[in-house]
């Protein structure tokens, strides 16, 4: 009886001395204070560094209050804060000198109060943006209200995805509504950079979407052009859907004129895909060092598509054009676009069902030689159906045919007239394949084929014009191929290197022999270079190929893993003989100025090897030399082109040379690097091709990028100079494009290519 007692007052005064904070005095919130003062039946006062906690297991879950001073209407859920406010969530946190809030609503008004938010998944998703640091957006206001779960509405603040005592930059508003994870939309704004103002925007609409994909004004590039002067490009992206976007772009070339662009991008389905670009500048007259340039106004439009069609068919569409050549070379920064001179038009719609493909095309090629001179090549349209590999019933046989229909183009435009070549060919092309050998050391082929050719237009006597008289082509081609005998001898060094090294010998031989071709001299050569066949010629071909392969143990950096064989080095040589020399000018199995070469009764001799001796390293080399040509030609071409690659260096170069009978030769350098460090927050690019030929270096281009936590900076300096030839409209500029880039928002490579791209 004592003992129960005893237990009842020790209950009692445990009760009473217990601490207000380890009692749940707000209905759903855990409280700790130091003082509780209980104002009526629905209100209490708590006072002395007050701290409220939602209750885990409640709506609240994850909110907390800090304050000086906190009044509580328990009923209605109001609450008033004052001093040294804080309102914590999972992903926000405010701090204020005052707060009134609604814990039933979870909306509420903190003044004199600033703001830190975390963006989530798309921050981490692109934290080289932020400097590899943890991405944050900082907002303060004399109000900020919390309108939403995760809405908040400013009153004359900042904003700012820059997390320091003293933010890089800043946008300063008069009032502004932030949607973590999605955007911010900003009124009367003044970018700042480090308390500098830097540019006025009425309305900003700054995105922070968690899917990385949001609609808005991207950041402005700048750029100067010895040619172009200078420039402001702006671009507003729309993000459409998850499957499709565009890109419209504006130009303003402060002394040449205006150009606006559109970008059109959709993924639908893996066989549902298309990019269609368009761009229209508007020049207007200027002089430029010295010579006055006329207004003009030109077109650029790219694009192609790839759509899955019923009954196992695909349609694709493909368009490069523009309007004006010396507009292609001076506006677009990509040396490659800048340089070519080629429009394509081009369609088609093909199918494969079994051993039978079939496929349709449209295509226009248009080359430009210079401003006046042009050839335009093609299909208007064209069929081309393959039928291959049936095996012939009890008999070691297999035949295939190949047929094509086609109506070619082909108009030769001066600036005299244009000549129209164009001719319509029927093709056929049935073979029968006979394998001799079933050795796994040997392997052996004879192929017969019979080919005829329908064109609707021939050469007259004089083998220079082309007259409105058909002509039909028939020749036999009879072919047989051996590789092999193979040998092969294995190594085991059982070193750092490889523990086996295989080498393989294969020696390989073909004959093969046409048929005379009685109207040999009747056949236009504007049905394509591939139609000059020389008839009544036998073709000998010999070579040797040596393959070195590596089997390695274990994954080392560099290194293959696995124990598994890889082809480390190989290295192939062969030529050929013609009984008719005449055939030597037309064998395209020969890189390096065939077209050019005196006719000879021997090829020139190629040599052809790949290494790859580690995983980041790769080395072409191709060289052909001529013995029966002059001292200075024998060594008609060679190519010679290497990669490295690992996750911070991405590096090519290469050297091609080229020589033809005229005595001068084609001599180039091509490099280029990409260099990523510190996880993307520093990278560059750099890019050269060197004419050896004219000790001149055409072009050079410098590209770099830097980000801090919350901001970056890109810019790139490009130099060329091109051969003064005919070709070359633009023979020299030099070009300078800079852009920032704030933490959600990238930087974007304008519609002409700044630092080195596309949108």
């Amino acid at each position: 009886m004592r003992l129960g007692l005893a237990c009842l007052l020790c209950t009692i005064v445990a009760s009473v001395g217990a601490s207000p904070a380890e009692a749940q005095i707000v209905p759903g919130w855990n409280t700790k204070q130091f003082a509780l003062e209980r104002l009526d039946a629905d209100r209490v006062r708590l006072m002395r560094e007050v701290e409220i906690e939602g209750d885990p297991s409640g709506p609240n879950a994850g909110q907390k209050f800090f304050a000086d001073d906190l009044e509580l209407n328990t009923r209605t859920g109001e609450l008033t804060a004052r001093g040294n406010v804080v309102f914590a969530t999972p992903t926000a946190r405010i701090s204020a000198g005052s707060a009134v809030f609604n814990t039933h609503t979870k909306v509420g008004t903190f003044t004199n109060a600033s703001g830190i938010a975390q963006l989530g998944p798309r921050g981490a998703r692109n934290m080289s943006m932020f400097g590899t640091l943890e991405p944050d957006v900082y907002f303060f206001g004399t109000t900020i209200e919390k309108v939403g779960p995760d809405t908040y509405r400013i009153k004359k603040g900042s904003f700012t995805t820059c997390v320091q005592p003293t933010p890089r930059w800043e946008i300063v508003s008069g009032s502004a509504t932030i949607n973590l994870g999605d955007y911010a939309i900003l009124k009367n704004a003044v970018v700042h950079v480090k308390d500098v103002p830097v540019f006025y925007l009425p309305v900003i609409y700054y995105p922070i979407q968690d899917d990385d994909r949001a609609t808005g004004f991207l950041i402005p590039t700048y750029g100067a052009s010895t040619y172009r002067g200078q420039s402001i490009s702006n671009a507003f992206f729309w993000a459409i859907n998850r499957s499709q976007d565009a890109t419209v772009f504006h130009d303003w070339f402060f002394s040449r004129g205006t150009g606006m662009g559109s970008e059109y991008r959709y993924l639908l389905a893996p066989t549902a895909q298309g990019n269609f670009r368009a761009y229209w500048l508007n020049e207007k007259e200027a002089v430029v060092n010295g010579q006055t340039q006329a207004a003009r106004k030109s077109t650029q439009i790219n694009g192609g598509l790839s759509q899955g069609l019923p009954g196992h068919l695909t349609a694709r569409a493909r368009v490069d054009y523009f309007s004006n050549l010396t507009v292609q070379q001076l506006y677009n920064n990509n040396f490659y676009n800048a340089s070519q001179s080629t429009r394509t038009i081009g369609a088609g719609v093909s199918g494969a069902w079994r051993g039978l493909a079939v496929s349709g095309n449209y295509q226009r090629n248009g080359n430009f030689y210079n401003a006046t001179d042009s050839f335009v090549g093609g299909f208007a349209p064209g069929v081309t159906a393959t039928f291959s590999g049936q095996k012939l019933p009890r008999l070691p046989l297999y035949f295939s045919i190949n047929a094509e229909v086609a109506q070619i183009v082909n108009l030769q435009k001066k600036s005299t007239g244009t000549t129209d070549l164009g001719l319509a060919k029927v093709d056929l092309l049935p073979s029968l394949r006979a394998p001799l050998s079933t050795l796994p050391y040997l392997t052996a082929n004879a192929t017969v084929a019979f080919r005829t050719t329908y064109f609707s237009e021939s050469l007259a006597p004089d083998r220079r014009t082309q007259i409105e008289q058909s002509v039909t082509r028939n020749y036999a081609d009879i072919r047989a191929e051996v590789i092999g005998p193979v040998f092969s001898r294995v190594f085991s060094p059982n070193n750092g290197f490889a523990e086996r090294l295989k080498h393989v010998i294969e020696p390989s031989f073909s004959a093969q022999r046409r048929t005379v071709i009685t109207v040999q001299n009747q056949i236009p050569t504007s049905a394509g270079g591939y139609e000059t066949v020389i008839g009544g010629a036998t073709l000998l071909s010999y070579g040797v190929n040596n393959r070195l392969l590596a089997r390695r143990a274990g994954g080392t950096s560099g290194q293959a893993g696995g124990g598994a064989a890889v082809e480390i080095l190989s290295v192939g040589i062969k030529q050929t003989y013609y009984s008719d020399p005449l055939a030597s000018r037309y064998d395209n199995g020969y890189s390096y100025g065939y077209l050019s070469r005196p006719a000879n009764a021997f090829s020139p001799i190629a040599l052809i090897a790949r290494s790859a001796p580690i995983t980041p390293v790769l080395v072409d080399f191709r060289l052909e030399y001529d013995p029966v040509s002059k001292a200075k030609q024998r060594v008609s071409g060679f190519g010679l082109n290497g990669t490295y690659r690992t996750p911070l260096v991405d590096a090519t170069a290469g050297w091609t040379r080229n020589a033809f009978t005229s005595g001068t030769a084609a001599n180039y350098l091509q490099s280029g690097a990409n260099m990523r460090f510190q996880g993307g927050k520093v990278g560059t690019q750099v890019l050269f091709n060197y004419d050896i030929a004219r000790s001149t270096l055409i072009n050079q281009r410098y590209t770099g990028n830097y980000n801090t936590q919350c901001c970056g900076i890109s810019f790139e300096y490009q130099a060329y100079n091109y051969p003064n030839t005919s070709n070359y409209l633009v023979p020299k500029d030099r070009r300078f494009n800079l852009s920032f880039t704030l933490a959600g928002i990238g930087s974007f490579s304008n519609f002409l290519g700044a630092f080195g791209g596309g949108t």
